[in-house]
């Protein structure tokens, strides 16, 4: 069972200016993705979708192919599965074969570990009816604890039209809920073609922690994961 790891790093990020280059514990971001996929050997080859000079060169320093320079339409705030897509087909034309699973990562996320990707790739192997296999995070608020306000009257409800009385004044009483974290997808290729989705219509979770959640969006996510790294190491 073939798989590849389609990594996007594009160069125009707009909060934080060429964040795929940044430096995070003393190595650029798109360095983790990649030393990330290295570590599992069920993937065979690492691609990163890219539109910039830097970071393709940066990439091939780092052990990724780097095979085509990212098509501008698809280089700006576009769905991420809009960018995978035109990967698998690049790498149908170039070879005319595809792999049986595509990961689908980018460096926001440079806490991931070998043993969640295994993880998933593992629990989707054995689920055969699933089309992917996500990361998700347990939600922080309740939807229980959620409320509409009427800008008119100032009159609010709960958003899910329970009360917040009794049972539902208890946190333990309330169930669990998670929210996804989008460290990386695995999809079945020949599923994610006929559908263009990176989730499908069936698909399961890995639940990371806090510590492991880390997304890198703001300039504040850069020290935060710095400091984490940092931890890790000492």
């Amino acid at each position: 069972m073939a798989a590849i790891a389609i990594i996007h790093a594009r160069g125009g990020s707009k909060r934080i200016p060429l964040k795929n280059l940044q430096l995070v514990g003393g190595k650029p971001l798109i360095a983790y993705p990649i030393e990330l996929c290295k570590r599992c050997p069920w993937i065979e080859r690492i691609i990163v979708t890219t539109d910039h000079d830097g970071i393709m060169e940066t990439a091939r320093a780092f052990g990724a192919e780097v095979p085509f320079r990212r098509p501008a339409d698809i280089s700006e705030d576009v769905p991420s599965e809009l960018v995978t897509m035109h990967a698998l087909d690049f790498l149908y034309e170039q070879d005319g074969t595809l792999p049986d699973f595509a990961v689908t990562l980018t460096p926001a996320t440079p806490l991931t570990r070998p043993a969640q990707l295994d993880e998933a790739f593992e629990l989707l192997c054995r689920n055969s009816e699933w089309d992917s296999v996500t990361t998700i995070r347990r939600a922080v608020e309740h939807p229980e604890w959620m409320l509409k306000r009427d800008p008119q009257s100032s009159e609010v409800v709960t958003l899910l039209g329970n009360g917040l009385d009794g049972e539902y004044n208890v946190s333990q009483n309330l169930k669990p809920y998670y929210y996804p974290s989008g460290a990386f997808w695995i999809n079945r290729v020949a599923r994610f073609i006929a559908k263009s989705s990176l989730y499908g219509d069936r698909w399961g979770a890995i639940v990371l922690g806090p510590e492991d959640s880390i997304d890198i969006d703001w300039p504040e996510d850069l020290a935060a994961a710095d400091k984490r790294l940092s931890e890790m190491q000492s």
